[in-house]
């Protein structure tokens, strides 16, 4: 067990003093939890590890920054550190996928797994992986990686507040001004993303409160009234556009966040674009003459009401 934790802390070029696990994460043959990092004491990655009766241990983590990482570890291994080591997997022995692993002590080594890569996707909906490396050939049972993925995911977002212990004397890690521009670049790619996508389905969420709430419009009701009950009926569109805002609230701050927060100030974000379009709606109609207690115009193409014949 304390074999695995060590990989585990290893898995990210940790110190083997990093604190954790904390909690418990248990999902099929998969068991690990939350580690910190031993010189701030903050949250630094989730991580669980399966073993198998060839004698290696899998490793899967992913970071604060959601970073994924592949690992696996042999007791006998005799890898030389530092160097990298051309693998070959096989997924169902239909899916090859050639790749380069970090060899980060004589007895591990890691495999970077891209969040939207067909690596990761094959690691979630396979049965069965092989890992060839030269003459060597191990072959794993891909149990309940489709639910255990998803665990890590949720342990990051809970454990963004996590605080460990902090080693006296432990040396700092500094990052270097090209790897912390390289971090700066990335983010505002994704929340310039971020923010098209939520444009868009803003959008289309406008429309259909356009349509929704048309008829309330030219009534005394006030624009948040109106804006609530047309959110009911384009509640796909505002449920969207709450999760997009989520996101780019958690890019925004550079880490996962208390989702009930993030989630209750989205929804408020939501509530008051909806709000202005419904008071920018009525300005507009008032502009055009009419008012809050006037009925809708009639149509040009409505016939003319006829006078009723007598017999």
């Amino acid at each position: 067990m304390r074999a695995a934790a060590v990989a585990l802390i290893c898995l990210l070029s940790l110190p083997a003093e990093a604190a954790g696990p904390f909690g418990k994460i248990v999902v099929g043959n998969w068991s690990g939890g939350t580690f910190t990092n031993d010189q701030t004491g903050t949250f630094s990655h989730c991580a669980v590890s399966a073993r198998y009766k060839s004698g290696v241990t899998m490793l899967t983590s992913v970071t604060a920054q959601f970073s994924w990482l592949l690992g696996f570890t042999k007791p006998d291994w005799k890898l030389r550190t530092g160097e990298t080591l051309n693998l070959r997997l096989v997924f169902d022995r239909s899916s090859t996928i050639d790749v380069t692993a970090n060899i980060k002590s004589p007895t591990l080594l890691t495999i970077a797994m891209p969040a939207q890569s067909n690596l990761i996707n094959a690691f979630r909906q396979g049965r069965y992986l092989e890992l060839i490396a030269n003459d060597a050939r191990y072959t794993f049972a891909l149990t309940s990686t489709g639910e255990m993925l998803p665990a890590l995911v949720e342990c990051v977002k809970q454990s963004a507040n996590v605080r460990g212990p902090v080693t006296p004397g432990a040396p700092a890690q500094a990052q270097t001004p090209e790897t912390t521009e390289k971090e700066r670049a990335a983010r505002a790619e994704k929340k310039a993303l971020l923010e098209k996508t939520r444009d868009l389905i803003r959008s289309k969420m406008l429309a259909c409160i356009g349509r929704e709430g048309a008829p309330m419009l030219l009534t005394d009701e006030k624009a948040e009234v109106v804006a609530k009950a047309a959110m009911l009926f384009c509640k796909d569109d505002v449920d969207a556009l709450t999760n997009a805002t989520i996101e780019l609230i958690e890019t925004e701050e550079g880490r996962p966040a208390n989702r009930g927060v993030v989630r209750e100030a989205a929804e408020k974000r939501v509530q008051e674009a909806v709000t202005a379009h419904i008071i920018r709606a009525r300005g507009e109609m008032l502009g055009k003459g009419q008012r809050p207690s006037d009925p809708p115009p009639a149509r040009p193409s409505d016939p003319a009401p006829r006078p009723s014949q007598m017999l």
